[in-house]
């Protein structure tokens, strides 16, 4: 899974927040001393109950809970950490797990900061979405000025922005649905406006998408006189630009 820079802030900042909370949980506690008991025989003290650290439970439920819930976002089903995201919620409140769950918690913010939670396919795709936009770059500038020649850039342009999109929805935790509610896959603007309710950018970048889908719609539908060739560099240029910084 590849998350959007923005949303990748945010994400790490939560990692952060989360890292310190528990850290203050655990300094909190309060140290429990040994009890001991007198054998009544030989008058020797024995130990009867070993001292131990408590923390507050309340506090400890709280930061289990957030903690779970930041973990199923971002760790996939098919991760090696899955059953350690799975069974948080059972955890009990003692200092041990806690420090373990913190040490869970910087390690995979550390696994996300490097990439190694991106799957093999994502960086697959990249790769294919990447070629793509190149021949799309080479079909405008061996077009004719004056000629239609963009508008097979544009198409193709345009259906990489859409699988772009629709894998960017795939790979979120929960998916964003692609969709309608008669099983029919949403076009490009309804996507786009999933989207950036899910977070994954603001009102700038989808009123920019939502630019480059009427170039697309209208290559598609044969409008060629509501788009020129620098609309289609523009629009090429812009893609590539938004492949480099969600999807890869």
């Amino acid at each position: 899974m590849k998350l959007p820079k923005t949303l990748l802030s945010q994400t790490l900042a939560r990692f952060d927040a989360l890292i310190a909370e528990g850290r203050s949980i655990v300094d909190a506690g309060e140290n429990i001393p040994p009890t001991y008991g007198t054998n009544v025989a030989t008058g020797r003290n024995f130990l009867t109950s070993p001292g131990y650290k408590q923390i507050e439970a309340p506090k400890f439920v709280e930061w289990r809970t957030k903690s779970a819930t930041l973990l199923d976002r971002v760790i996939t089903r098919e991760n090696i950490h899955r059953k350690a995201v799975e069974e948080m919620p059972d955890w009990q409140a003692s200092p041990e797990l806690l420090e373990g769950g913190i040490s869970l918690l910087k390690a995979i913010k550390d696994d996300l900061q490097q990439g190694l939670l991106d799957s093999l396919s994502s960086q697959i795709e990249a790769e294919i979405a990447s070629d793509y936009m190149a021949q799309a770059e080479q079909l405008l500038s061996e077009g004719q000025t004056g000629k239609c020649d963009h508008v097979p850039a544009a198409v193709l342009a345009g259906a990489v922005l859409e699988k772009a999109l629709r894998t960017l929805a795939d790979n979120h935790q929960p998916p964003v649905p692609t969709l309608n509610q008669n099983g029919d896959p949403k076009t490009l603007n309804p996507m786009i406006e999933e989207l950036k309710k899910a977070g994954f950018f603001n009102e700038a970048k989808a009123k920019q998408l939502r630019g480059w889908a009427a170039i697309r719609n209208h290559a598609a539908h044969g409008e060629f006189d509501q788009f020129v060739k620098t609309d289609v560099a523009q629009m090429i240029q812009g893609i590539s630009n938004f492949l480099a910084d969600y999807l890869k």
